[in-house]
Formats: C-alpha cells, sequence, structure tokens
C-alpha cells in the first residue's frame, strides 16, 4: 500500500480535482514563503529544510503502513511564513530522491504539511507570552501533526477514487504516538533553543534593548 506511506500520499489514488487543488494551494504557500526572501536567510532555510528531510527518512513499518517524524511544526515554529518553502523542497528532493510519496500528489502532501506547519509559526509569538517555551512547543508540535494526519485521513477518505476509509483510518490511529512524540520533541527543542538560541525561534536574544531587537539576528519571517 504505498499510497500509506506514512502522511505522504503516492501517485494513483487521488482524483483529478484534488490533485489541482493541492497544487495550486501549495504554489501559493511556496509563493509566500519566497515573499521578499532576502539571501542572509537562505543558510538558515537550508539547514532547517535538511532536518525535516532527514527526520522523514526515518521510517517505522506498521502493518499496511509506516509511519516517522513530521518536525512540520519545529519548521513553522522557526521559519514562519517560510515553511512552506522548506516543506515543498524537502518533499520534492525525497520524491525524487527516494521515490517517497507521489508527484502528481506533491501538491496535496504539501499543503497537508505547510498548512498546520504556517500556522504554527503564526501562532506561536502569541502563545510564549502566555506559557513557557516547553508547553508551548509541546501544544503547536502536537498540533500541527495532529492537523497534518487528520488532513491526510480526510483526503484519502474523500479525495481518492476507490473506498479507502478503512485503511485510513487504520492509518491515522497509526499515527497517535507519532503525534505525541512530536509534542515532547519540539517542546524540548523549543525549550533549549529558547535559552541558547533565542533568535533561532524568531525570538530577541537576552537582554538585547529593545530598539534593537531583531538587529542581530538573521532576517526571518514573520
Amino acid at each position: 500500500m504505498t499510497s500509506l506511506l506514512a502522511v505522504h500520499i503516492s501517485d494513483g489514488p487521488l482524483n483529478d480535482g484534488w490533485i489541482a487543488g493541492g497544487f495550486a494551494i501549495a504554489a501559493v504557500l511556496v509563493g509566500l514563503g519566497l515573499w521578499r526572501l532576502h539571501e542572509d536567510e537562505v543558510p538558515r532555510i537550508g539547514v532547517i529544510t535538511a532536518a525535516f528531510f532527514v527526520a522523514s527518512q526515518l521510517h517505522i513499518p506498521g502493518g499496511v503502513t509506516t509511519v516517522h517524524l513530521l518536525l512540520n511544526g519545529l519548521v513553522g515554529v522557526m521559519l514562519g511564513r517560510r515553511a512552506g518553502l522548506a516543506i515543498a523542497v524537502g518533499l520534492t528532493m525525497q520524491f525524487f530522491l527516494f521515490a517517497h510519496g507521489g508527484l502528481s500528489t506533491l501538491g496535496v502532501n504539501t499543503t497537508l504539511m505547510a498548512l498546520p506547519a504556517m500556522a504554527a509559526g503564526l501562532v506561536f509569538p502569541f502563545l510564549r507570552r502566555w506559557m513557557r517555551p516547553y508547553a508551548a512547543g509541546f501544544l503547536l508540535g502536537i498540533g500541527a501533526a495532529g492537523a497534518t494526519v487528520l488532513g491526510n485521513f480526510a483526503v484519502l477518505v474523500l479525495g481518492t477514487n476507490e473506498d479507502m476509509t478503512r485503511l485510513a483510518q487504520f492509518v491515522l490511529l497509526a499515527h497517535v504516538p507519532v503525534v505525541i512524540i512530536e509534542g515532547l520533541i519540539v517542546g524540548f527543542v523549543v525549550q533549549y533553543l529558547s535559552k541558547v538560541r533565542p533568535e533561532m525561534l524568531r525570538l530577541p536574544a537576552p537582554n538585547q534593548p529593545p530598539g534593537e531587537r531583531g538587529m542581530s539576528a538573521p532576517r526571518a519571517s514573520p
């Protein structure tokens, strides 16, 4: 069941309308990531894209499906609206290098992972004001991964050319532990970075005067 390889839908099961819609939305998300992209942001985006790429290659068999870490919540927290660009590049590399996912479904797969990631990046600055870094990271890690898994379930149920409801339910249940682990990992990473490298989370450095916030950190998306 290659179409149920983790949350990367392969070529074949989706109908044309969903494929076209996926590419249309993904194009908008990538466009937002490219908008006003500064040269000094490229190395940072590249490093985070590489981490996302590597994490998604560690597969754990689970019957008719496999599971792996998504880390789209962490990508969103660290890159903001640039997350769509990083995830699109990562998924494209996974397909061409390892045949992970599908070419026709690249738009849908990008949308399912990038939308929750970008939402996490948007919400993080507000959550950070009201709770500890670990709690904010934990909630956004679970939220982004959970939204991707639920979105994958909905697409398999509503957008395929055959009835895949039962298998989609299995994939959904198989990813419940992954969602929890995602929250723990993202929480720990956010907690650590908030202490040693807050600029990686698009936060001002400690003891930095208010008028100079963001001046020493690499330019990042909102």
